[in-house]
């Protein structure tokens, strides 16, 4: 399985008031799925075109970050992806997992970058380093 193109449909980011002791709700969904057909370089090429949405919570009504947009896939068997999301509103185990964690690299650097840029607290946790703790003796 390739990915081959991310395209975003919708970038939101609002903050409401003061973001202190806020908990944040990070998730990534898979909205829709289908197969399509790609043109070019002289051949029609059957591909999976899979709608998403990631969105970050800050709790208590604190704000919000949401993205929408599709990723295309090249996958061995599109129609049977497609067919397995429009009867159980999910794809094969490999794609679910490959397409959640390329949302996750991908798309979750731009809600970081959002979030930086709104003041608000990072949406994903980043790695802190502090002071060794001395031995009291």
């Amino acid at each position: 399985m390739s990915i081959i193109a991310l395209n975003y449909k919708k970038i939101f980011a609002e903050k409401q008031g003061v973001l202190k002791n806020v908990s944040i709700n990070t998730t990534p969904k898979i909205v829709n799925a289908k197969k399509t057909k790609l043109s070019g370089l002289g051949a029609d090429v059957d591909i999976l075109t899979v709608d998403f949405e990631f969105s970050s919570a800050f709790e208590p009504k604190a704000g919000g970050i949401n993205i929408e947009g599709s990723l295309v896939c090249r996958i061995a068997d599109p129609e049977g992806a497609a067919k397995m999301w429009e009867k159980e509103k999910k794809l094969p185990e490999t794609v679910q997992i490959e397409v959640v964690n390329y949302i996750f690299s991908k798309v979750g650097i731009l809600a970081l970058q959002l979030s930086d840029i709104m003041q608000m607290p990072p949406v994903i946790g980043m790695p802190r380093i502090s002071e060794p703790v001395k031995d009291k003796k």
